[in-house]
């Protein structure tokens, strides 16, 4: 795979149409015991992660832009749409389906099914240990656990909200949150967006502009924001958004998703000596719709570190690891990968998870690095979460146990593996 580092806009500039091109492809059963054999077996068929970085294939699915492709660039940046689920021809399966417990890491698994409005506790048998439910209307988008079993909750466009262990409701504010959130010391950093007309990406038409606001973890009162759009106008990297002609008009009602920000995440400094780009306090964010992660340094509101145009499609959750690489969720156009990449290494692809079986989510998707060098992957689009060695053996499967009439099987954001000994709410 060939890796770019950009670091300057002069290396860029040839790259300029393949960047904007990516723009144009958006458009219950009992739970399972410890299946030691099962896993095995089922572990003996996946391919091996660690592998030589593929070369580009020309199927990846990114499109130039030319003068025949202008109504299809304009659909494709209106607000992308997310499925509830995904038909599954397995879909009596549900619960934990694999676990080989001596090759797995132990803890409870915490997750909120995509149109639910609470979210659940659960054991590595799939046993649930402790739920959260409201009678609020709006689903949760994403929660987040705090040890003391409080949630932090995004409604999707609708509200943040913060809940006890026992689901009462602490606090609410209404606002256009969306996808992530991090907490950072005593701040909460928050995703959020409002609509307005940007002139060097479209005269008329509005666009949603992205912002990382800066929230009392005490109340959620709004303390500071940082428009992610302008930022990046205000960078050398301002090439990679696109500039629609006058005569093209966006459907009524609808505003032009230039960026799809969908992470945020910040650093606390523990991992300066390994690259100037983790220091504290700097934020690390993920662009959808350009293909493209970056790190900001707040203070100044500059990008310092940017790469993904050409090595990624559409990809999510990218996360720091102890060892100063960052771990994220390649989508894909039709497949899927998650990706290690070391950013003192030119960027080098050090480590990679994509099985020839399959792995592909269309719109969502996460990973997470446990502690024992194990991978934790949310197959979103399809309800699926497995566990993989870094041979890339499954030791881990969960399928969520809701499945509609249709028999799709709904959709998981994201998956997060938890120390049970951090939880300090659960009863010893």
């Amino acid at each position: 795979m060939t890796r770019l580092h950009i670091g300057n806009a002069t290396r860029l500039a040839c790259i300029v149409l393949v960047s904007l091109g990516a723009l144009l492809l958006q458009s219950c059963e009992e739970p399972a015991a410890d299946h030691a054999e099962d896993g095995e077996a089922e572990a003996a068929k996946q391919d091996a992660a660690v592998q030589t970085p593929p070369k580009p294939k020309k199927s990846l699915g990114r499109q130039l832009v030319d003068s025949k492709s202008r109504a299809l660039e304009l659909e494709q940046l209106q607000a992308l749409g997310y499925v509830d689920g995904t038909y599954d021809p397995a879909h009596e399966k549900a619960n934990v389906l694999v676990h080989v417990a001596s090759r797995a890491q132990s803890g409870y698994n915490f997750y909120s099914s995509r149109k639910a409005q609470g979210a659940r506790l659960v054991d590595m048998s799939g046993r649930v240990v402790h739920e959260w439910k409201t009678t609020q209307k709006g689903a949760w988008q994403h929660s987040e656990l705090l040890p003391n079993g409080d949630v932090l909750v995004i409604v999707k466009d609708r509200r943040l909200s913060r809940y006890d262990k026992d689901s009462k409701l602490l606090w609410s504010v209404t606002g256009r949150f969306h996808h992530d959130l991090w907490i950072h010391e005593d701040q909460l950093y928050i995703l959020s967006r409002r609509s307005k007309v940007v002139e060097s990406v479209h005269p008329n038409a509005k666009t949603l502009v992205d912002v990382i606001q800066m929230r009392s973890l005490d109340d959620g009162a709004l303390q500071r924001e940082i428009s992610v759009l302008d930022v990046l106008l205000a960078s050398p990297y301002r090439f990679l958004l696109p500039k629609l002609s006058d005569d093209a008009n966006p459907k009524k009602g609808r505003s032009l998703d230039v960026l799809h920000t969908n992470h945020v995440e910040v650093f606390d400094g523990s991992l300066t000596d390994l690259h100037p780009m983790y220091s504290k306090g700097n934020i690390l964010f993920s662009m959808r719709n350009i293909n493209a992660i970056a790190v900001m340094e707040p203070d100044r509101e500059t990008i310092v570190w940017i790469w993904g145009p050409t090595n990624l499609t559409f990809q999510h959750h990218p996360t720091a690891l102890s060892n100063g690489h960052i771990l994220l969720f390649d989508n894909g156009a039709k497949r899927s990968r998650i990706l290690e990449i070391d950013p003192a290494d030119d960027n080098a692809i050090v480590w990679s998870y994509a099985p020839k079986s399959g792995l592909f989510s269309a719109t969502r998707g996460s990973n997470q690095r446990l502690s024992n060098g194990n991978t934790l992957i949310t197959e979103s689009d399809r309800g699926y979460v497995i566990e993989v060695t870094k041979s890339g053996r499954v030791v881990w499967k969960f399928a969520n146990p809701v499945v509609n009439r249709k028999k799709e099987r709904e959709a998981i954001w994201r998956m997060t593996r938890v120390d049970p000994e951090t939880l300090t709410f659960l009863a010893p």
